[in-house]
């Protein structure tokens, strides 16, 4: 999750919503964010990796940023994603464009679709920090175990120990934007590396109007190592790990890793 933000702020929030719940519909006006070259990045590194795309399972598509471009290009691709008012816009928006996707509520710790097989998945915008417990990620790992054929790839990024530790932190931010303000509140626990934010939205509902709504989303730092040894005990092989956008090896300086996974 990468808002836009225009400085520090502090606010106390209470009264938390579910997340997504609020920024589901106001998600693609808040993101900076070149999918564009995102999903040029993720089809590059098919290449670098020998691997055909063939049949995509986007999981945690949210508002299907990276699956309608796919869509577009032609791979057969489902998305699926655990915020029932994401999938929504994500519907919305392939119907505005006249493509033709299945996009699915589900939780990816427990998702399955029995006897359906893919050739890839990817699981982008740091989806994975919110599996916030080793047994939600391993959980993770064996749905995707069950989806994937062998020696298909899973593609996936992980915000960074860089991001959530110092970028997003302790601090605090906010935005303006012309129908809706938000204030977004940062704290990390260095005992559990979790990253708590909360996020305060004044959306207009009319003339001088604003309603109030507020969202808590937790990350957890997950180190390349961690990965590794998932990957290991769940019949995956880490083929590598990159800073993102680059081919360049996962750096302590990189604010989001890239990883390319095997189904052994």
């Amino acid at each position: 999750m990468t808002l836009k933000s225009s400085g520090p702020t502090r606010n106390t929030s209470l009264g938390m919503n579910k997340p997504y719940s609020t920024l589901a519909t106001l998600y693609d006006l808040s993101m900076d964010v070149d999918y564009k070259g995102w999903v040029q990045y993720l089809l590059a590194l098919g290449l670098r990796h020998h691997h055909v795309p063939g049949k995509i399972l986007d999981l945690g598509c949210g508002t299907g940023n990276l699956t309608i471009p796919l869509a577009k290009r032609g791979y057969p691709i489902m998305g699926v994603d655990l915020s029932r008012e994401m999938i929504e816009v994500a519907k919305e928006k392939a119907l505005a464009l006249e493509e033709e996707i299945a996009f699915l509520v589900g939780d990816m710790r427990s998702f399955s679709l029995p006897g359906e097989f893919f050739d890839t998945v990817i699981s982008g915008c740091d989806v994975l920090n919110y599996l916030t417990s080793e047994a939600d990620l391993a959980s993770a790992f064996r749905v995707v175990d069950k989806l994937l054929h062998s020696g298909g790839l899973w593609f996936f990024d992980l915000n960074s120990a860089c991001k959530l530790r110092h970028i997003y932190g302790n601090e605090s931010y906010a935005d303006l934007q012309d129908t809706f303000a938000y204030f977004w509140d940062n704290s990390y626990d260095d005992s559990c590396d979790i990253c708590t934010m909360n996020l305060t939205f004044f959306v207009q509902k009319g003339a001088g109007l604003y309603e109030r709504r507020v969202e808590r989303h937790r990350q957890k730092l997950w180190t390349p190592q961690a990965i590794r040894e998932l990957c290991a005990a769940n019949g995956f092989l880490l083929q590598a790990c990159y800073d993102f956008l680059t081919f360049e090896p996962c750096s302590t300086e990189s604010h989001r890793w890239q990883f390319v996974v095997e189904k052994r």
